[in-house]
């Protein structure tokens, strides 16, 4: 892309809007989540990689352990809503998304509303039309969105009320990266962005960074191939670790085996506490952060794995509040 910017508990339903935005670290309230369902069905040995799924899933245990981190979720006081309960006018499209369980990956959602993805065809085509009609119904109004046919762009991560995170990977284009970035300058002060490879195992910003506290941060920095931060009046190459830390925040860097296992991409509940597969971390990471005081509610994934995703991919987090003192 180069330093240059051209050009610019369940939920009952309800109409009445809730609160939402997940700039700032802190506990986080509620989630927007989708059980998945009979769509797992169109999964078959022959597909399941069109589908960008690892292998075909058992539907049943999916489905299962699904339910299971959703009432893990519950049990540390997160409001879960359903999105079917949510969409009225775009149903029959749920029963042909396979993927629409990785919510994630289709918005984010600042105090300023949601920022929707424009998903990758074929497999997550339209996804955020979806998504959207639910958002809009939960009372959460759209900030950003796509209206180009020619692209895609597949999330980015919110550092706080004044900075985004983007990374270019597989499944965002470099034309929608460059609107994206001029618009979203209008609402936020910086902008960082950082090349990967163009690599499955590098599909989303949260594949390679993450933030557990204000001040940590777990990276995979060998994907860092070119770093930079755009401002409305300049852009320029930056030193994405030290430029993290001039900011007060400190990384501790994963190995290889660990990215390729979504070290990276795990839910915090709140600033120090984060929700993670018990697979994803080798023991010296975890003896880091046990050292820095950082507690993992661990879940054990089985039948998950088949789609590729972590415990992240499939919440989408509605709202973060801080407590007060």
């Amino acid at each position: 892309m180069g330093c240059e910017i051209n050009g610019p508990g369940r939920a009952r339903k309800t109409r009445s809007g809730i609160d939402y935005g997940c700039e700032e670290l802190g506990r986080l309230k509620s989630v927007l989540m989708h059980t998945p369902g009979e769509e797992l069905s169109l999964l078959n040995e022959l597909n399941y990689k069109h589908w960008l799924y690892d292998k075909v899933p058992e539907i049943s245990e999916y489905i299962k352990e699904h339910r299971n981190y959703q009432e893990l979720l519950e049990s540390n006081g997160v409001r879960v809503y359903e999105l079917e309960d949510y969409v009225d006018e775009n149903t029959g499209l749920i029963k042909k998304m396979p993927n629409l369980t990785f919510l994630h990956d289709t918005a984010v959602i600042s105090g300023k509303g949601a920022i929707l993805s424009r998903m990758r065809p074929p497999a997550r085509e339209k996804e955020e039309v979806v998504v959207k009609e639910a958002l809009n119904n939960l009372g959460i109004p759209i900030l950003s969105e796509f209206n180009g046919d020619e692209g895609f762009f597949e999330g980015c991560l919110l550092l706080s009320k004044e900075t985004v995170f983007v990374a270019d990977t597989e499944r965002h284009t470099y034309p929608f990266i460059r609107e994206f970035v001029s618009n979203i300058l209008k609402e936020f002060s910086e902008v960082i962005y950082v090349r990967v490879p163009k690599a499955r195992r590098y599909m989303h910003p949260d594949t390679v960074f993450n933030r557990i506290r204000e001040d940590l941060a777990l990276a995979y920095l060998p994907a860092f191939e070119e770093s930079c931060l755009f401002t409305e009046d300049s852009g320029e190459k930056i030193d994405f670790k030290a430029f993290m830390r001039e900011k007060g925040m400190e990384i501790i860097s994963v190995s290889d085996s660990e990215q390729s296992r979504l070290a990276c991409s795990f839910v915090p509940l709140e600033s120090g506490t984060i929700f993670h597969y018990d697979t994803a971390l080798d023991q010296k990471t975890r003896k880091d952060l046990e050292n820095e005081g950082i507690e993992i509610i661990s879940f054990h994934p089985d039948a998950l794995l088949a789609g590729g995703g972590s415990l992240r991919c499939h919440t989408l987090r509605l709202c973060r509040r801080k407590i007060k003192n």
